[in-house]
């Protein structure tokens, strides 16, 4: 059987460096306690922010605050993520979220207070010297003026985000640690452990019973559980409603859409874009079904097991090490600079252990390296995703070297136009590199599956996260019945009729974290659709990847539809979707050709 290490059989260096960051637990129980210190000079200024040089001393003051504050949760929810069943990390990582949900109330007064002066005043502060470096702020403001409410109701607003996290922390501690799955057997017999993590890798094999009895241990499991998780995702959407409603927006989508300054048109173009797009992505379901000798059989279980036929891939990590510092090089010597870092310097928590978060992350705070949780299990999906989340580490590098602390934190919407660049850069240089024909093939599969899941799926997540906060501003209830019946007729419409697909798919939502992230999913697709664009034009030349590395050094300096517009790419112009499925529909050309001429 193959069984799940423990955390303290994975070697050190295969551990990220969490050391780094504090030594010993007692040394963060040290800086928690200095807190206090750095809120004192904020909260003294309650009351008393009537003059530009008092505003500009309460923005410095908050930005030490975040420095801190930014340290202690990065290491609480690192040491958290690699072991959930340890009690004192659980405690460790409630504490500080307590600890910042207090800071959030007491430091509440500060934008209404502001917002409370004159406009004239407040543009004339705005060209301050004293607040020469927080003009950004200041336009910010003015913009959040209407959704801005009184102290009071900013204080108890702030204080309650702790109680607003509980729906994702319950998903959280009940899939990872608690949610126990049944154990398969492959074709020889031997026992097969499944766990979130495994699932994926199970469901590639070319064992087609292992991957059905794996695909049904996993929805038995959440299954189980299923009024438990509906019950936590109502609650979570709920939040969201309740707070677009009491910021004054016209529903959560666009509240959510409304820090970015994204219209919500770009959220409806991208599911319009992909529902146009539906027969190239049925031709290349054609391609896999035909493939796998599965035409009118092909199911859920087998649209993630590679279809290029007796051949493996086993990617050592000192491999994938090699191919992603290669497949990164035309970023220039400034990047490959910190990929060596990366390597060197134990970003990276390689391997999956009993009790670690499943998935993969980059995570970081200002003044600290970047780390990475992997769950690395040698396939090439998992070589692709050390070069995603390489990508959104190498974003946060640059963007804090290159930022000061208050625009360092970029905004998600970008973040993953930076993670899915490294995926396409590496895809093309093993396309350049590798002979093979089945491997050349293989990576066209992957290319392809790429879209599938980034592109349609998360295109579909996007239209399932709007149906159900649209449900719940309707005053309507979201139950597990109601959410498994629109989520599986979703589902056969995005797969059409090429895959007879098994009922239990329609519990997947269940198990998708990301619903829980406020309209998170639809930055997969658009990022996606703009890396495509970006990688071809960093090959161009150095005029055009030092555009894109501009970009990655910009942090939230600007609009993220203005900085990507400045790098290259206009993603409010509906061509951008249009020319990556276009890339989409030539990798499937090219694919039928391999695997015809075999």
């Amino acid at each position: 059987m193959t069984t799940v290490a423990a955390r303290s059989e994975i070697a050190r260096e295969s551990q990220w460096d969490v050391d780094s960051i504090y030594p010993s637990p007692q040394q963060w129980e040290a800086d928690f306690e200095r807190i206090a210190e750095h809120l004192g000079p904020i909260t003294e200024m309650r009351g008393r922010l009537s003059t530009p040089e008092a505003l500009a001393r309460v923005f410095e003051a908050e930005d030490t605050l975040g420095v801190l504050l930014n340290k202690l949760y990065l290491y609480a929810h690192m040491m958290e993520d690699v072991d959930t069943t340890v009690g004192d990390n659980q405690a460790r990582m409630g504490k500080v979220r307590a600890q910042i949900a207090r800071i959030n109330g007491e430091t509440a007064f500060i934008r209404p207070e502001v917002l409370k002066q004159p406009e004239e005043t407040l543009k004339a502060w705005r060209d301050h010297p004293a607040l020469k470096d927080f003009r950004r702020t200041m336009d910010l403001l003015f913009r959040e003026k209407p959704h801005t409410l009184g102290t009071e109701e900013e204080t108890l607003l702030g204080l309650s985000s702790d109680v607003f996290s509980i729906p994702y922390e319950a998903f959280s501690k009940l899939t990872n640690a608690d949610m126990k799955f049944k154990p398969v057997r492959d074709g020889d017999g031997n026992e097969r452990a499944v766990s979130n993590s495994s699932f994926l890798p199970l469901l590639q094999s070319g064992d087609r019973n292992l991957r059905k009895a794996a695909f049904a241990s996993i929805y038995e499991g959440y299954g189980d559980h299923v009024n438990v998780l509906s019950s936590t995702l109502s609650g979570s959407t709920r939040t969201h409603a309740l707070k677009a409603k009491v910021r004054k927006f016209g529903g959560a989508l666009e509240s959510s859409l409304f820090n970015d300054n994204i219209p919500t048109t770009v959220y409806h173009s991208l599911i319009q874009a992909v529902h146009n797009a539906l027969p190239i992505f049925h031709r290349y379901l054609d391609v896999r079904a035909r493939q796998l000798g599965l035409d009118g059989e092909l199911n859920m279980w087998d649209l993630h097991v590679p279809i290029v036929q007796d051949f493996e891939l086993s990617v050592s990590w000192d491999e994938c090490r090699e191919w992603v510092m290669e497949s990164t090089k035309p970023l220039g010597e400034e990047y490959q600079r910190g990929v060596l870092a990366s390597f060197r310097e134990r970003w990276y928590d390689i391997f999956e252990n009993k009790g670690k978060r499943s998935g993969a992350y980059s995570t970081g705070a200002f003044g600290q390296k970047p780390f990475m949780l992997l769950n690395y299990h040698s396939s090439l999906d998992d070589v692709f995703t050390v070069a995603h989340e390489l990508g959104h580490s190498m974003h946060t590098l640059m963007s804090h070297r290159h930022q000061p602390y208050r625009y360092s934190d970029y905004p998600i919407f970008l973040a993953e136009i930076a993670s899915t660049t490294n995926e396409a850069l590496l895809q093309h240089y093993l396309m350049q590199t590798q002979r093979d024909p089945q491997l050349r093939a293989y990576l066209l599969n992957h290319l392809c599956d790429s879209f599938r899941g980034t592109m349609y799926r998360q295109a579909m997540f996007a239209q399932f996260e709007l149906a159900i906060h649209e449900r719940v501003e309707s005053g309507e209830s979201l139950t597990a019945d109601w959410m498994n019946e629109y989520y599986y007729g979703m589902n056969a419409k995005l797969y059409g009729p090429k895959v007879k697909a098994d009922e239990r798919i329609a519990l997947e939502w269940s198990r998708i974290p990301h619903f829980y992230y406020n309209f998170y999913v639809y930055k997969y697709a658009t990022g996606f659709a703009a890396a495509q664009i970006f990688s071809q034009r960093i090959l161009e030349g150095a005029e055009k990847r030092d555009a894109y590395l501009g970009f990655l050094k910009s942090g939230c300096s600007r609009d993220p539809l203005d900085t990507v517009k400045d790098a290259g790419v206009d993603l409010s112009d509906p061509k951008v979707l249009e020319k990556a499925f276009a890339r989409f529909d030539a990798a499937i050309g090219e694919l039928e050709d391999l695997l015809t001429n075999e």
